[in-house]
């Protein structure tokens, strides 16, 4: 081994013996002190970014130019750099802040955020130093904790999960990293309570759906776990996580990516309004970004809005008529406005260049309902239950759908016809996880259209 190799290697191994004391973040901290002029500007290579952009972060570094000794105009420098992913810059930056004030929160805990990826050693380090600072900010534990399980701390990390959970009772991520951890260790019961007390709060979050799945399975509730196993594959791999301090970093960004980011993370958690407020932000520095129309339009049709979903879907596909999805939200809009044959010609061209798209399949379902068109009913909704439905609503749909149909038929007296609707509601609801009380009622149903066809 060469003489490099073993000082990396003691270094390595200080730095982790150091952890539980606080050592790290003391060392790391004296680093930045030993030089006691302010630091040089970084100088990002900002030829590849949009205008805008490279206006906002010159005018931070002009600022910082004058103001060598403000740690407030370093952390804004640091910030607009760190937003707009010039990470190795906003470290430097942040470093500065720090050096200038060495009790501001901000800058050590925004600068842990930016190693965590590349180095959670440090950023562990920093993350112990930020909450020793402020003890009471619960998403600075939680992020401090996940450090620690990703370098080996697990004890460690429990800890600060709790700390958060006690914080904030209602913090479903605290929740999950306590779950994942007493998993880990063999506390089942622990671990589910925390699970399900996370599942409470976020059943849309597929970490936390497959987590409890896993908990269930080890309890011995095989058939609780396989129906959570299949809910958490229909889910979106999203878990969000409040944190109002890395939240002011992501709004300084004003690229068209993070705009359109920004507002998909407020529509996924249900926050319309504020997403389709980043929507007209972006809208009015471009207001031929034909993304953003498009988003525009399933905001509005999320908030039942469909004259301006519709309005919002036409301009997006005037100014890119391949838009994927554009004609998809279209139709739905003009189906819930009454233009029915606008309605059906777009949902047609969707299902010609994708026969699998749930949402068209549905609309035309319920557009052959209208029109008693019985046979084109039961054939479009069997193939919208071939395809599955992962997002809430298109299953809810679905099974509205199903539903309806099964008593037009039984009333029919076709019951063999009504009992393979509900069989699909009862399929459908068994993927999605549904519990015992819901599925009863349903196979309650599907015995008696069996027993009426048997005679």
């Amino acid at each position: 081994m060469s003489s490099a190799q073993r000082r990396s290697d003691c270094r390595c191994a200080g730095l982790l013996a150091g952890i539980r004391g606080g050592v790290i973040a003391a060392s790391l901290l004296s680093l930045s002190a030993v030089n006691a002029h302010a630091a040089e500007l970084p100088t990002p290579d900002l030829t590849a970014v949009e205008p805008r952009v490279r206006a906002a972060i010159e005018k931070e570094l002009a600022t910082a130019a004058r103001e060598p000794d403000s740690p407030s105009t370093w952390g804004r420098l640091a910030m607009a750099l760190h937003a707009h992913q010039f990470d190795d810059e906003a470290a430097a930056a942040y470093t500065e802040a720090a050096r200038l004030a060495p009790g501001d929160f901000r800058w050590i805990y925004l600068r842990a955020n930016v190693e965590e990826a590349s180095d959670p050693v440090a950023a562990t380090a920093l993350y112990r130093r930020a909450v020793e600072i402020d003890p009471s900010y619960a998403p600075a534990h939680i992020r401090l904790a996940s450090a620690l399980e990703k370098i080996g701390f697990a004890a460690d990390a429990d800890e600060h999960y709790r700390e958060a959970a006690r914080l904030e009772p209602d913090n479903a991520v605290a929740h999950l990293g306590l779950g994942r951890l007493a998993l880990a260790r063999g506390d089942v019961d622990q671990a589910t309570r925390h699970l399900e007390r996370a599942y409470e709060l976020s059943p849309e979050t597929q970490a936390i759906v497959a987590m409890l799945s896993r908990a269930r399975h080890r309890a011995g509730d095989r058939d609780g776990a396989r129906r959570l196993a299949q809910a958490a594959r229909e889910l979106p791999p999203l878990l969000h996580q409040r944190d109002p301090r890395r939240a002011e970093v992501d709004l300084l960004a004003v690229d068209s990516e993070s705009f359109l980011r920004r507002s998909k993370t407020y529509r996924e958690t249900g926050q319309l309004q504020a997403s389709l407020g980043e929507l007209r932000r972006l809208l009015e520095l471009e207001p031929g970004n034909a993304q953003a129309h498009f988003a525009a339009a399933g905001v509005h049709d999320r908030m039942n809005r469909p004259r301006e979903a519709a309005a919002a879907a036409r301009r997006a596909l005037e100014l890119d008529p391949d838009l994927a999805g554009g004609q998809a939200v279209l139709a739905g809009a003009l189906f819930k406005l009454g233009q029915f044959g606008e309605a059906a010609a777009e949902a047609e061209r969707v299902l010609a260049e994708d026969p699998a798209d749930i949402h068209m399949l549905l609309v035309t379902t319920m557009l052959a309902m209208r029109e008693n068109d019985v046979a084109r009913a039961l054939e479009r909704l069997d193939r919208a239950a071939g395809v599955g439905a992962s997002e809430p609503r298109m299953r809810e749909l679905m099974i509205q759908l199903q539903l309806e149909l099964a008593d037009a038929l039984g009333g029919a007296g076709l019951y063999d016809d009504a009992a393979r609707r509900i069989e699909q509601v009862v399929e459908t609801l068994e993927r999605a996880g549904a519990d015992d009380g819901e599925l009863q009622v349903h196979r309650r149903l599907l015995a008696r259209y069996r027993e009426r066809a048997r005679g």
